[in-house]
């Protein structure tokens, strides 16, 4: 079988995986759920997954490796650390609009209830390039000196608690259109400019 069919194959798995875990959690979705969502035979699953936690390890590694790939790119253009932070902020809200179950797996999900070896989502690559940026604004005088964690949850925290409120469906409007207000609330608190 060439590569692009088993990587079309391996993507079919975990969407319908994706799709089950956050509709139904991780306890409540069996290996045949996922098969069967995926239109494969259980044989044809358990040829690219040794079993439903290494397809749940692999969605996980997939989408953190996604966040950490725009966050990259993210840096690459801008340069500013607030600018960097600002434009984290806007990926994740229009991310989360584009693909919700996505960012409730990343980030809203209790993966070490199922994936014990795993870290949890805050200490992941993408929030270690976050912290990173929080510490380099530190130093170029952009973020006033403060514990970096404290920092780090105030330009980052009520973004993605706003994530969480749309996930669960307490906010109706999109979260873009709640990116400036929310911005302009965690920069004050972090600038040396206020």
């Amino acid at each position: 079988m060439n590569n692009s069919k088993k990587k079309e194959r391996q993507e079919r798995i975990l969407d319908a995986a994706l799709k089950l875990f956050t509709e139904r959690g991780y306890f409540n979705t069996t290996v045949n759920d996922i098969q069967f969502a995926s239109k494969m035979s259980v044989g044809s699953l358990y040829n690219y997954f040794e079993n439903k936690e290494s397809i749940a390890v692999t969605l996980y590694s997939n989408l953190e490796n996604c966040l950490y790939e725009a966050l990259c790119e993210i840096e690459q253009q801008n340069v500013s650390m607030h600018d960097c932070c600002h434009e984290a902020v806007r990926h994740i809200f229009e991310n989360t609009e584009r693909t919700p179950s996505a960012m409730q797996y990343l980030l809203y999900t209790k993966h070490r209830e199922f994936m014990p070896v795993e870290k949890t989502a805050f200490a992941s690559l993408p929030f270690l390039k976050m912290k990173t940026w929080v510490e380099q604004g530190q130093a170029m005088g952009e973020i006033r000196a403060m514990d970096s964690n404290v920092a780090m949850n105030a330009i980052f925290g009520s973004a993605i608690r706003m994530v969480f409120l749309r996930i669960d469906g307490i906010l109706e409007d999109p979260l873009t259109d709640y990116l400036e207000e929310c911005w302009q609330c965690s920069w004050r608190g972090v600038s040396t400019d206020e």
